[in-house]
């Protein structure tokens, strides 16, 4: 009678192993249609076309590659320069209005690149408030593509530099502190501890920066990407020569996927997931330039927001705006709810198999992120010849193929916000219950329960970075689908220039409710 229990619960396991192969398959198969049918597709029209390689005998062509490679790695070194710093301060130092100004400092990644740029126009265009002839020159520039881009981007770096460094081990950080003080410590043991979520910020920037359409066609700076999107959604249509064009940015992010999983993969997760913020002494005392430092990060980060607010009830857009505006706010949240649900889904699955060190969950965390950091044109290409098809046009003409591109851009970072929470869980209580004979379905409970804010945090993650997105949205959105952002990106070319504004403030507090949202249900309670 004794054994009755133990053999039961041994035959029900057995009788249940289809259910974690059958669930993992199915997440997987979410990414999967997301992600393989527009790369499969781009590379069949490569094939397919005569004479391929005709437009890479131009020099110029190889020049404005070479171009926009320097511009987004300078993006990248300069947010690095200075977001690693700042992450470390914000992280790791005494700071009054801490959480305030850190809050402040990220709040301009949540929007697209291209809103802040129409901020600093409005400061520092010609006719800007604090504008002339010589700044107007500087903003209409690669200095200012530059250095605009690391306004809006620099945050992802000190967001990230953060995480990792309070990760860290207290024991590791307090015993260097005494041997050689608070700078030392931070070089020699923080950031090399944060390393991996450097890394994975720096390609993050990279990615983001190269890709990025509206600011360099607002700012008339020639980019590589542009090239590609002229040939599928300007007066130059040849989606065939698109296909071809897009060729050496496949290759970019291959290399982009090699260095990410070179310098950090599996170890980022662990960095993300590890420690948090518990109550530990800060590394630096405070020092009034420190407040100083956080005042002028936060300041630089709501200057461009601020302005657009401005510029908005000056010129009256705020009271016309609704003229303007269709139904672009309701198929942002319908197209970005339901990308980030199925992102969710599939996250919840393959973040807990990534966490494990599960062969499907880290093979599917490689594509998710080989597809994040494709530039948006590749995935337009892609999914225009995969789905516009007689057979499929009931998903390629309605708002369901924003959601197929949006879960095939930001997938990966659903995933990765799931794996690094389950990461801190101990891993002797799913082989604990594997041994007492529970299911597939209720380790999986256990695991996620023990992790609850995290499909929260996935969840509002991959809804903002839907909102924000302005490349996939431009290319493929379908007739009367239009979201927000690309509303604003046409209307900014021949819309009132108030309207343009009010609109960019809509999208704005649209954003920002979401993440205040996210941020009141992942706070942490006062326990009764």
């Amino acid at each position: 009678t004794g054994l009755a229990a133990p053999l039961g619960q041994a035959l029900t396991a057995a009788g249940g192993r289809w259910q974690g192969p059958v669930v993992v398959a199915t997440a997987a198969a979410v990414i999967l249609i997301a992600v393989v049918p527009p790369l499969i597709a781009t590379f069949g029209q490569v094939i397919g076309a005569k004479d391929v390689l005709a437009p890479f005998a131009t020099a110029q062509l190889w020049l404005l590659l070479a171009r926009s490679l320097a511009l987004a790695a300078a993006v990248t070194a300069l947010s690095l320069v200075v977001g690693v710093p700042l992450g470390i301060l914000f992280a790791r130092a005494h700071l009054p209005l801490q959480r305030l100004l850190f809050a402040a400092h990220l709040s301009i990644l949540f929007l697209p690149p291209f809103l802040p740029t129409l901020g600093w126009f409005h400061v520092f265009g010609r006719d800007g408030y604090l504008g002339g002839p010589l700044s107007a020159a500087i903003l209409f520039s690669d200095v200012g593509l530059v250095l605009v881009l690391t306004n809006a981007l620099l945050p992802a770096v000190t967001a990230l530099t953060a995480i990792g460094a309070r990760g860290i081990d207290a024991s590791l950080e307090e015993a260097a502190r005494v041997a050689g003080g608070p700078w030392r410590a931070a070089a020699f043991v923080v950031v090399p501890t944060a390393a991996p979520a450097i890394a994975l910020a720096g390609v993050i920037v990279f990615a983001l920066a190269f890709s990025e359409l509206g600011v360099p066609m607002f700012l008339r700076v020639d980019v590589y990407p542009e090239l590609v999107f002229s040939r599928l959604g300007g007066m130059d249509f040849a989606p065939g020569e698109a296909a071809a064009l897009a060729l050496p940015l496949v290759v970019l992010a291959a290399a982009l996927l090699w260095i990410e999983q070179r310098l950090a993969g599996g170890r980022a997760v662990a960095a993300l997931g590890g420690g948090g913020l518990g109550v530990r002494a800060p590394l630096f005392a405070f020092r009034p330039w420190m407040l100083g430092v956080g005042l002028i990060a936060a300041s630089i980060s709501l200057a461009p927001i601020a302005a657009l607010l401005v510029h908005g009830a000056e010129r009256g857009g705020l009271l016309e705006a609704g003229r303007w505006i269709g139904a672009a706010p309701v198929n942002s949240l319908l197209a970005s709810s339901l990308a980030a649900t199925f992102m969710v889904m599939a996250g919840a699955i393959l973040g807990v198999s990534l966490a494990r060190q599960g062969v499907v969950g880290v093979w599917l965390d490689r594509i998710a992120v080989l597809a994040f950091v494709l530039p948006a044109a590749i995935l337009g290409v892609g999914i225009a010849y995969a789905w516009n098809r007689p057979a499929t046009n009931w998903l390629y003409a309605s708002v369901l193929v924003l959601v197929v591109a949006y879960v095939a851009r930001y997938s990966a970072l659903a995933t990765r916000t799931v794996a690094a929470a389950v990461a801190q869980t101990p891993r002797s209580l799913d082989d604990a219950a594997r041994t007492v004979g529970a299911g597939y379905f209720d380790r999986l409970r256990l695991q996620l329960g023990m992790a609850p804010q995290a499909l929260i945090g996935a969840f509002a993650l991959a809804l903002v970075f839907s909102l924000r997105d302005l490349e996939t949205a431009v290319l493929l959105y379908p007739p009367g689908g239009e979201p927000l952002t690309a509303r604003i990106f046409t209307l900014e070319a021949n819309g009132p220039a108030g309207v343009v504004s009010a609109l960019a403030a809509l999208h704005m507090l649209i954003t920002f409710m979401a993440v205040g949202l996210a941020w009141f249900a992942l706070r942490p309670r006062a326990s009764a």
